[in-house]
């Protein structure tokens, strides 16, 4: 792991990064990696040695408050975008393909907001959209998971259980601009330029496929697929995550 030091308002913030390949190699962008809350970058492990195989440089981060990196109190969804575009500068990445999930998969799409030119390629898992209007918020949802998904999270956590243990509890109770309308935000898609990948957990997920589908065609060049696993798709689902992650990827 690699130990990057962000300057903020307060003093550094430690953003724990895993590297694997060569960052310099101009035949194709590396490929970060983002994980959803509650994880850290371990949970890429399998896909990131599939990446490696296939010649792809492998970044994987813990975000703020996850894993090895540090705990600043600031969770604002813009915060750990900005956290994104940092350590793609201090690895001299000019162009990136991102794989995010969940809360990752968010920043990883600001990210494509804020910067077009700095994501090729995107992956989106289960990722949340921010409330259009009133009858958005109207429909409650909250984070959830059915009787399955617990079970395979209580498997991966006796087999891993740092991630965990490494959370910051503070960062479920910050994040709260999902309680809000933001209409902008969806105005916002059109200038993403990457193309996109928008994978849904189907019906068992707590995130409606509808509002996943509804913004892959928002995406000036969205894609929009199902795997039916629920909320955590590249562990329930590896196989087949691998697959339309990875021939996407490729393309």
């Amino acid at each position: 792991m690699r130990l990057l030091q962000r300057p903020i308002g307060h003093g550094e913030l430690t953003l724990a990064v895993a590297v694997d390949g060569d960052l310099a190699d101009s035949r194709t962008p590396p490929v970060l990696l983002v994980h959803g809350m509650g994880s850290d970058h371990s949970t890429w492990r399998p896909f990131a040695s599939i990446l490696r195989r296939a010649g792809r440089a492998v970044i994987a981060v813990d975000l703020r408050g996850h894993g090895r990196s540090g705990r600043p109190g600031d969770y604002a969804l813009e915060a750990f975008a900005a956290d994104l575009g940092f350590v793609l500068d201090e690895l001299d990445v000019e162009r990136a393909d991102v794989v995010g999930h969940s809360l990752g998969a968010h920043a990883a799409l600001r990210v494509a907001m804020n910067d077009p030119g700095r994501v090729r390629s995107l992956v989106l898992e289960e990722v949340p959209p921010m409330p259009r209007d009133q009858a958005d918020l109207d429909e409650e949802i909250v984070m959830s998971s059915g009787f399955g998904e617990r079970v395979r999270g209580i498997g991966a956590l006796m087999r891993n259980p740092m991630p965990v243990v490494r959370f910051d509890r503070a960062v479920g109770t910050q994040v709260g601009e999902f309680e809000r309308a933001d209409p902008q935000w969806w105005g916002r898609l059109a200038e993403v330029s990457a193309r996109t990948l928008v994978i849904s957990g189907g019906p068992r997920s707590f995130l409606p496929p509808q509002h996943l589908q509804s913004m892959a065609q928002a995406l000036p060049d969205g894609r929009f697929d199902v795997i039916d696993a629920g909320h955590s798709v590249h562990r329930d689902r590896r196989r087949e995550f691998t697959a339309k992650a990875g021939a996407f990827l490729a393309q």
